[in-house]
């Protein structure tokens, strides 16, 4: 009887790590997922925006992702504690600062996002030390 249970269980953890009867209900249909009620810590979408009620692109990354706007990089120290400022580009041109978050309605925006140094660096060249926020509106 021991064996048989083992067996029993170690099918049961096969099937459920194979994504099977797990995600229907006995009958088959799909069972509802709750969706996360937060996305990518690099990215912020547009619901995610709209949810927070926030009335400036500065104002949601404050919310939603305050950790984009940390200055990061060789600049970063106990005398120069701000670093390298984040460079904002909305739409793919260059807008400056983070203070240019300050400049773009919450409504209007499609997404955000946050790119690494290196990264920024491939893309945009010099002068990313503590990468760049990619910032997308719905033109």
């Amino acid at each position: 009887m021991e064996r048989r249970a083992f067996w029993a269980l170690g099918a049961l953890l096969v099937a459920g790590a194979c994504g099977g009867g797990g995600a229907t209900g006995g009958g088959g249909a799909p069972q509802a997922r709750s969706a996360p009620t937060r996305g990518n810590s690099n990215v912020i979408i547009e619901a995610e925006i709209a949810a927070s009620g926030a009335t400036s692109a500065m104002e949601a990354v404050q919310r939603l992702r305050p950790a984009m706007l940390r200055s990061r990089g060789a600049g970063s120290s106990v005398s120069n504690p701000g670093g390298d400022p984040i460079v904002v580009y909305v739409d793919g041109v260059r807008a400056g600062g983070p203070e240019a978050l300050n400049n773009v309605t919450g409504l209007s925006v499609k997404e955000i996002r946050f790119i690494n140094a290196a990264d920024a660096t491939t893309r945009f060249g010099t002068g990313h030390v503590s990468g760049a926020i990619l910032l997308t509106t719905k033109r």
